[in-house]
């Protein structure tokens, strides 16, 4: 076949080429254009290995396969070498057995980085004429472009399942239903969640440190109409100079249809305080002028939060009346955890889900006077607290019950780290824990009439479903199968209890 003809029938069969046959097409031009025994296009793989996407051997196409570069004269194409050399085995005791010559050429990222390989072994000696080269030279570039636009693919997909997985995990982390809870406190505080949801006013969350004030806010922002939108957090006490101030309106833009939460505005200092209520003034005077929202005006929902009495804080000057009003349209009062004691079980069953996971942990259930002993527990810390003295149990222990030694309730919060540090690294040298305690040794330690009254008003709430996010299972930090059974051995059932609330 002429030249001419040769690279237009290339050319041809290339613009044809399309998904998985295209690695196989060009190999088997390659081989016919150069006569050679095997012609392989191959992917860069970690561990200085190979992935044929196309091969062809003695005139046949050949199934994808992995190989070894060391001992090959691929090796050296990967280190970025146009290559055509004479096998010598004592060189390349890789090579396969029966070939004289070997031709190979990188496939190249837009920055240089090697990404795979074009190469040919020959039974004879090869030397290349003008043509060849020409065909080798355009087989490769059209490889490079189609491997590179195979791992940009690749890329994005991988960008697409990240960001999918993202959204799962913020979904799971700041739904309604995540923020654990049955008793009348949770209840209100949910309730209150849903109607600031369905409204576009300011919010002020107060509550003490700890309780989860920007889980509130984030659930708030997630259940309203500006979710796919950004919510962007400002540390309140980090807003200490003028030019940090300026630059809200470059956050302002930003956050354009979604939510800014401002954690702490009670950390504010009075100068910071007036130019952060012109800021807010700016933007509601902006948006009531023309009755619309402005193009020129970012359209964002503020929502603030403190551990300060605000109230009291403005009467005695040291916050701003004015900026109080203009964030608190809409007031949540977060309670504390020592408010909602009967909230304790679930939240310990959510925090044990959530750290197991994280820990590489397998928690089958935890220690009922634990958790007695956690309901009887100030809480000065507040759901943080909790958390923290729950993953330094899991990380001290090893068994498959969680116990929470009445040691780490005492002294300072500095003590019982210092305490709970000690007994992780004694665990570490030792390799003990504590003896895993059935849920029914507590028929013989008196806390039964207690268990029984709390799973009867947990069961009452939930309607008596057991399981599923908003059973009594969960709310209570138990198994379905476990619950079920504590309720046999404690004699609970719907038809005994049809009034108890």
């Amino acid at each position: 076949m002429p030249p001419d003809e040769q690279l237009q029938l290339l050319a041809t069969c290339l613009a044809r080429a399309r998904g998985e046959d295209f690695f196989p097409v060009l190999a088997a031009h390659l081989g016919a254009t150069l006569g050679a025994r095997d012609t392989v296009i191959c992917e860069a793989l970690p561990g200085r290995r190979a992935r044929a996407l196309g091969a062809w051997r003695d005139g046949a196409s050949v199934p994808p396969y992995e190989y070894d570069l060391a001992g090959t004269p691929c090796a050296r194409v990967y280190a970025g070498e146009r290559l055509l050399t004479s096998i010598d085995p004592t060189l390349f005791p890789g090579a396969p057995q029966g070939v004289a010559t070997y031709f190979g050429a990188p496939l190249a990222a837009k920055d240089g980085a090697v990404l795979g390989h074009v190469c040919a072994w020959f039974r004879h000696e090869f030397t290349m004429d003008p043509l060849q080269r020409a065909v080798c030279d355009l087989i490769a570039d059209r490889a490079a472009a189609e491997l590179r636009l195979v791992h940009v693919k690749r890329e994005r997909a991988l960008l697409r399942a990240q960001r999918s997985q993202l959204r799962s995990e913020l979904a799971a982390l700041y739904d309604l239903q995540y923020i654990t809870g049955a008793g009348a406190a949770h209840q209100r505080l949910l309730e209150e969640i849903r109607r600031s949801a369905a409204s576009s006013a300011p919010v002020l969350i107060s509550g003490e440190t700890g309780t989860g004030k920007e889980l509130v806010a984030r659930a708030i922002h997630a259940s309203g109409t500006r979710a796919a939108r950004p919510f962007t957090r400002i540390d309140c006490t980090q807003l200490l100079v003028d030019a940090e101030i300026a630059a809200l309106a470059q956050v302002l833009a930003f956050s354009n249809g979604g939510t800014i939460y401002f954690d702490e505005v009670g950390g504010l200092t009075l100068a910071t305080q007036e130019r952060l209520q012109e800021a807010l003034r700016t933007l509601d005077a902006g948006r009531q002028a023309s009755g619309r929202r402005d193009l020129g005006v970012p359209d964002v929902r503020i929502i603030a939060s403190t551990a300060r009495d605000l109230r009291g804080a403005a009467r005695d000057g040291a916050f701003r009346g004015e900026l109080l009003r203009d964030l608190g349209a809409f007031t949540i009062e977060v309670p504390p955890l020592r408010a909602r004691v009967e909230d304790i079980p679930a939240l310990v069953q959510q925090i044990v889900h959530k750290l197991s996971r994280r820990l590489g942990r397998r928690i089958d259930g935890v220690d009922p006077d634990s958790l007695a002993a956690l309901m009887r527990y100030s809480w000065p810390g507040n759901v943080r607290e909790l958390t923290s003295l729950v993953e330094r149990s899991m990380v001290v222990q090893r068994g498959p019950w969680l116990k929470i030694m009445p040691d780490y309730f005492a002294g300072s919060p500095a003590e019982r780290a210092a305490l709970i540090a000690a007994a992780a690294v004694d665990t570490a040298i030792t390799g003990t824990h504590a003896i895993p305690i059935d849920f029914d040794d507590t028929l013989n330690t008196g806390l039964h009439a207690v268990q029984r009254e709390h799973i009867l008003r947990v069961l009452n709430a939930t309607h008596w479903v057991i399981e599923g996010n908003s059973g009594a299972a969960l709310k209570l930090g138990l198994k379905p199968a476990t619950l079920r059974h504590r309720m046999k051995k404690l004699g609970i059932s719907r038809a005994q209890n049809p009034q108890h609330s």
